[in-house]
């Protein structure tokens, strides 16, 4: 470690991005957990290996669960985005170069893996995206195995292999804003003392072991259809067992990962079964959508406390959240449209929405916001535009808040004048509910017997 003669300089635009990157995390995201990220808070190098659906959005992501500097590894064409290049100039990042981004298949990383010893020779954290690129699929791709020779490359130098921790960033949703994100941290990896870069074996089994390691911290599916499956089961069962509001991301993660485990088991003992189930959850799920009622509604009993308590919560809502929600709206409305058109205009893949999003939205919210402050500055004085300021971002999430809460209410008043109006219709769908109870508890009692459980 002594001989390193360059110092990774950490100075003011390093300290602004890292706050700028939990405010962009905060704004975009409307809830994020994050399990198992004391790790980055040892003094020691630390290679974090991820899996990449989101773009930029993704090291936005990892940069937000610590205080530390984070340093991307990025493709060498992102440097010539006259967009990303001063983020990636700011951020320290290494830039690696791809063969087929090159002209000819003769690709020099010699610069990449000697900038990345230096890094973490001096105990900083590299991020990762092994699969070496971005994309929209729920399944981790073949990573590469570069993320095994720079493992590798310095544990030879330097006597000692870096603290290899792998990630899991899960998403409820890509496309949508203020979705929820569950970054997984998972347990460090053992890199054995016996793995030598020379030998490609070793290299290749390495990299076998980070993408397995990956692998258990992602909900891996083959089509978008399994995953709403899944969620529906998770969702049936939480809901008989009165838990879905109070368990977490990383409870709901763990239960997914069972079911989905236990459902690709039965696949091949009771296939029959799934697809009964599945037919059948789904045309329950169908006629609940039709009706404008959700599963959740058939376990309320409508009693004068609930219809109190839903009375309260609306007028807290109208006399308190409407008026700040409404200064919040006014202010945000024009940066917020400009912001969705950018996000139209100029994505090209699917993986690339939260990026377009988090940085237009920086882009024109930051420049309409400072616009509004110096209007109300030149129209009404100092003291005033202090005051619009400080209540920007407390009125915006108020109006983030009313439009979430206005389509619960109405959703809330739709049910309630359905289930009152039509209770055959009611008890219809609670027969047709156990109907399924039955049929899963049938496929548990076989998942058992089977030792899946």
């Amino acid at each position: 470690m002594d001989e390193i003669r360059h110092k990774i300089k950490f100075g003011y635009a390093q300290k602004v991005w890292i706050k700028l990157c939990f405010f962009f995390v905060k704004s975009f995201y409307r809830k994020v957990e994050i399990s198992g990220e004391s790790k980055l808070l040892n003094d020691t190098p630390i290679i974090l290996c991820a899996n990449h659906s989101n773009a930029l959005a993704d090291a936005v992501l990892l940069q937000y669960t610590s205080s530390r500097l984070i340093h991307p590894l990025a493709r060498s064409g992102l440097f010539k985005n006259p967009l990303i290049s001063p983020i990636l100039k700011i951020w320290q990042a290494v830039p690696v170069f791809r063969r087929q981004d090159s002209d000819n298949d003769l690709v020099d990383n010699h610069s990449m893996f000697k900038k990345a010893y230096e890094m973490l020779a001096e105990n900083q954290i590299l991020m990762i995206f092994p699969e070496g690129q971005s994309h929209s699929g729920h399944q981790i791709t073949q990573i590469k195995t570069g993320i095994s020779r720079i493992i590798l490359g310095f544990k030879e130098q330097y006597k000692k292999p870096p603290l290899v921790v792998p990630v899991g960033l899960n998403f409820s949703q890509t496309k949508k804003f203020r979705s929820n994100v569950y970054i997984n941290f998972g347990r460090p990896l053992n890199v054995k003392d016996e793995y030598s870069l020379d030998n490609e074996e070793d290299v290749k089994s390495l990299t076998n072991d980070v993408m397995n390691a990956m692998r258990e911290l992602v909900l891996e599916t083959e089509q978008i259809e399994e995953r709403v499956f899944i969620s529906q089961i998770d969702r049936f069962f939480a809901l008989r067992n009165k838990k879905n509001r109070k368990r977490s991301m990383s409870q709901k993660f763990r239960s997914h990962k069972l079911i989905l485990s236990v459902k690709n088991s039965l696949k091949d003992v009771v296939p029959n079964k799934i697809s009964d189930i599945q037919r059948h959850l789904n045309q329950f799920n169908r006629l609940c959508n039709k009706l404008g009622i959700n599963d959740y509604n058939l376990n309320i009993n409508y009693s004068s406390k609930i219809i109190k308590r839903f009375i309260g919560r609306a007028l807290l809502v109208l006399l308190v959240l409407f008026p700040l929600g409404v200064i919040g709206f006014i202010n945000s409305i024009t940066p917020y449209l400009l912001t969705k058109l950018a996000g139209l205009l100029f994505v090209k893949e699917k993986d690339q929405i939260d990026t377009v999003k988090i940085l237009a939205g920086s882009l024109f919210f930051s420049l309409f916001w400072v616009m509004q402050v110096y209007y109300v500055y030149l129209s009404f004085g100092l003291i005033i535009s202090v005051i619009y300021s400080v209540l920007l971002i407390p009125t915006s999430l108020a109006a983030l808040i009313i439009i979430h809460e206005q389509a619960k209410i109405l959703d809330n008043l739709r049910v309630f004048y359905i289930v009152i109006k039509h209770r055959n219709l009611r008890r219809y769908l609670i027969r047709k509910r156990k109907r399924i109870e039955k049929e899963l508890a049938s496929l548990i009692n076989i998942a058992r017997k089977n030792d899946l459980i």
